[in-house]
């Protein structure tokens, strides 16, 4: 009987010893958005993180939840959380009528386009114009375009790589807020940008 206990002891000494084979974290969204979720399964269980900062490890085939310290995660992980790539992001700059000059608060707005860009060290930029109701379907297609290409001039101008922005004109397609033909509506002449 006693023969059997120590080696049954020193199985667990063993299996306590063993080194950590995985360390799974869910860690929240840096743009102050929700949580994901993640589910792991090994051999003998399966474990699911929901939380922000939920650990679990995995050792020896198993895996369990386990609590690790916020400092510690961000130690552990330090090289990875900067190495995330900067989430895409989205821009509306507005337009006065029957012109590629963009509003006066959408002027100033378009500093965040700029700012956003040049603390990524690689960018792609798409630029896509738009317009009211207003005018023929040919006027409307080349006002369009006339504000995507004003847009990325401008970026273009204050030192962003031409050969990464794409621009397109939509015309009156797509309307952010419909109406009948002929309707001048704002909020219908813009463009919208999407960095990333």
């Amino acid at each position: 009987m006693i023969w059997r206990t120590i080696p049954a002891l020193a199985s667990l000494v063993i299996l306590a010893g063993c080194p950590r084979q995985a360390l799974f974290v869910v860690l929240p969204n840096a743009e102050g958005g929700g949580v994901g979720a993640i589910t792991i399964e090994e051999e003998k269980t399966v474990t699911t993180l929901d939380q922000p900062y939920a650990t679990a490890e995995s050792r020896a085939g198993s895996t369990a939840a386990i609590a690790e310290a916020q400092g510690n995660i961000s130690v552990i992980f330090r090289s990875a959380i900067a190495a995330q790539p900067i989430l895409p992001h989205h821009f509306r700059l507005y337009f006065i009528l029957g012109s590629p000059e963009p509003t006066p608060e959408s002027k100033a707005a378009y500093r965040a386009v700029f700012d956003d860009t040049k603390q990524r060290p690689v960018y792609q930029i798409e630029v896509i114009g738009f317009t009211d109701t207003l005018g023929d379907l040919p006027s409307n297609q080349a006002l369009s375009l006339a504000r995507a290409a004003a847009i990325r001039d401008t970026l273009v101008r204050d030192g962003l790589d031409r050969q990464a922005i794409s621009i397109a004109g939509r015309g009156k397609r797509d309307l952010l807020v419909p109406t009948a033909d002929q309707t001048p509506e704002p909020r219908n002449r813009r463009v919208e940008i999407t960095v990333r």
